[in-house]
């Protein structure tokens, strides 16, 4: 593996990378940096554009930013790209890193303008550059599962279904190439449609503040403690939104994609989401990618050319 590329699939949840054999996430969290006058974890802190913040674990908190929209990843990108490259000790190269990363295809008109924003930038008062290249999300699942799973050969007819957090991708290729029309995005479709109002149950239930990263870590433990007391009422309210999702897939993503997904050889399901599909039929020609599905685009672009 070229020690030189990093692949880093910049979710609206959780950061995926993929680096050499290694493969590892954090959550898409950033809040301001407080200065409390303790010099101690200064080096957790990052400098950028004029502000001090936190990223990842430290800022996964009430006072985290919320992370769904382009304007967002516009701004942080490079700050969360510095964060791993930072981990890695690739900060200070003599030559650019390539960081292969996506866009959800309904922001990859912005394409340019993304990459122009992470190519060069500047961290802690260190000037970094990195060559980028873009891939659609969804477009990395496909590669994932021809690579991994199919010895490198297309299908005539391949679909990815790619589950975020707050946007579901679907991709289509044809004898290998990607059929333009058939790319689609479904905003707000995600696994955030559940988690927003988990979150607000949370919130009025407990009468206390929870972020929306705090809420998908106890989602996806499927139990909570409060005051060292199991609540069984809210595992319940996680069941139900569970089925609540999977109602409202079947209702709209896969009711105005029917037909191209009936013709499709092989059709993936892939991205976080996944995970609530586990105990749905489907079709023959539905198949799962690897686990953890999470990881599956971030692979796929760091198998990519």
């Amino acid at each position: 593996m070229d020690k030189n590329t990093i692949a880093i699939d910049i979710g609206y949840s959780s950061c995926k990378i993929a680096y050499m054999d290694k493969i590892v996430k954090f959550p898409t969290s950033i809040s301001f940096a407080t200065d409390i006058g303790n010099s101690y974890g200064e080096e957790n802190i990052y400098e950028f554009e004029g502000e001090k913040y936190y990223v990842g674990k430290e800022a996964a908190d009430a006072e985290a930013f919320t992370t769904n929209d382009y304007k967002f990843l516009h701004k942080f990108a490079p700050l969360l790209i510095f964060h791993v490259l930072s981990k890695f000790d690739k900060t200070d190269l003599k030559e650019p890193i390539v960081v292969k990363t996506g866009l959800a295809m309904v922001d990859w008109n912005k394409k340019d303008e993304f990459t122009e924003r992470i190519t060069e930038f500047t961290v802690n008062d260190q000037e970094v550059q990195i060559e980028p290249r873009l891939i659609p999300q969804g477009a990395g699942t496909i590669m994932d599962w021809v690579t991994n799973n199919n010895e490198g050969e297309f299908p005539d007819r391949i679909m990815s279904l790619d589950i975020g957090y707050n946007t579901i991708n679907l991709v289509s290729m044809v004898e290998g190439k990607p059929v333009k029309k058939d790319m689609k995005s479904y905003p707000g479709h995600g696994v955030s449609s559940i988690i927003k109002p988990f979150t607000t149950y949370m919130e009025n239930t407990f009468a206390v503040n929870f972020s929306e990263q705090e809420a998908i870590g106890t989602f996806i433990k499927g139990k909570f403690k409060y005051n060292g007391e199991e609540q069984e009422a809210v595992s319940d309210k996680i069941q139900e939104l569970k089925s609540q999702f999977v109602k409202k897939l079947f209702q709209s993503v896969l009711v105005n994609d029917k037909k191209n997904m009936a013709i499709s050889d092989i059709v993936l399901i892939a991205g976080g989401g996944a995970y609530l599909l586990e105990d749905v039929p489907f079709p023959p020609n539905v198949e799962f990618v690897n686990s953890p599905y999470e990881f599956s685009n971030v692979r796929g672009y760091h198998i990519s050319r």
